[in-house]
């Protein structure tokens, strides 16, 4: 049984997604996953913005000076939780000595309840979800598991439900809510930024995810300029638009040279020998046909696409910002709902 998540219609609090056409792991497909994973309509689909009122981004909840980024992620949960992440911290160390699924088998089911804020919640499905994906293809694609024990399924389906994401390693994870300054003074800039989580590719894999952070740094002018265009247009403002459109077409250009960083950062065997297994989902996945049974959610299986840059609300974002019609509208029709799946639903639009 499969249903579509539904378009618009996933919840929580914060800003995050990006818009790339790069896949990680299986990701490019449209996404499926068992039954929704929360509801309320995002207010860009279901309130129209009222003509007299300045459009804003504040009620997206994105922000000026990191867009769509999550800004200060935590680094660490309540004390409650300390087994979730000291286990998430080794993953890469346990996947490579064969044991991560042992010290999963043995740790305590805890309850996720005691979560509180949204910066609390985005760690613990971070942590979870990286422990989900080295649990699954510790064995590489020849020995996958049919069963994600209880202990990891329930709090990480319960933290999904509340945030409105899949349980899945996804872009507002690793890249979005995945970093921090190693000099808090420092500039945000490739020597200066670090995962909290990682998976194992080593340097490629920091590199891959950094690298990806950066576009979205570099996206922020742009993000800034949209309301500066929407209500500019309502003034019949042309010179206001113009230069806004002017900052939005450099910003592109800077994004632009912020993924050629991939070329210097990352290996390309790795990338395809081990970071894009750990990346793959359980849908349309050969290795995992039937999809994975979340133990003690559903006796099912559920099939959910792997992580993808497109889901970044960046590029969909200033597509409709433009109009921009560049693929058939049934390409469009079958994206557009895996975009709005995956993305933060604040930033659904």
């Amino acid at each position: 049984m499969h249903v579509d998540f539904p378009a618009g219609e996933l919840r929580t609090e914060g800003a995050n997604g990006v818009a790339g056409r790069r896949s990680l792991g299986n990701a490019h497909r449209p996404c499926r996953t068992h039954q929704p994973f929360a509801s309320t309509s995002s207010p860009m689909a279901s309130s129209p913005a009222d003509p007299q009122q300045p459009f804003s981004l504040e009620r997206y909840h994105v922000s000026e000076e990191y867009g769509f980024i999550l800004q200060e992620p935590l680094t660490e949960l309540p004390p409650y939780y300390q087994t979730w992440m000291d286990i998430a911290r080794r993953v890469t160390d346990l996947v490579q000595s064969h044991t991560l699924r042992t010290h999963i088998h043995q740790m305590p089911q805890l309850d996720p309840s005691f979560l509180q804020s949204h910066r609390e919640l985005r760690l613990a499905h971070l942590a979870l979800s990286i422990m989900t994906m080295g649990y699954v293809w510790q064995e590489g694609e020849k020995g996958t598991v049919k069963v994600l024990p209880r202990n990891l399924a329930v709090p990480f389906w319960e933290v999904s439900q509340r945030l409105g994401l899949p349980p899945i390693l996804t872009h507002a994870d690793g890249v979005l809510a995945n970093w921090r300054k190693r000099d808090p003074e420092g500039p945000f800039d490739m020597e200066n930024l670090e995962l909290l989580l990682t998976l194992p590719g080593g340097e490629s894999f920091r590199g891959f995810f950094i690298v990806t952070l950066m576009v979205e740094k570099a996206a922020v002018p742009a993000v800034k300029a949209i309301p500066m265009v929407i209500n500019g247009v309502r003034r019949g403002d042309a010179s206001t638009v113009t230069r806004a459109l002017e900052d939005i077409a450099q910003s592109m250009s800077s994004m632009t040279e912020a993924i050629k960083l991939l070329h210097k950062y990352v290996d390309p065997a790795i990338f395809y020998g081990i970071m894009r297994i750990f990346l793959s989902g359980w849908k349309d996945n050969p290795s995992m046909v039937e999809g994975l049974v979340y133990e003690g959610v559903q006796a099912e299986p559920v099939q959910i696409s792997g992580g993808s840059a497109a889901e970044s609300s960046l590029l969909h974002c200033f597509d409709e910002l433009l109009g921009c019609r560049t693929s058939p509208r049934a390409v469009r029709a079958a994206l557009r709902p895996c975009a709005l799946a995956y993305s933060h639903p604040r930033a659904r639009g």
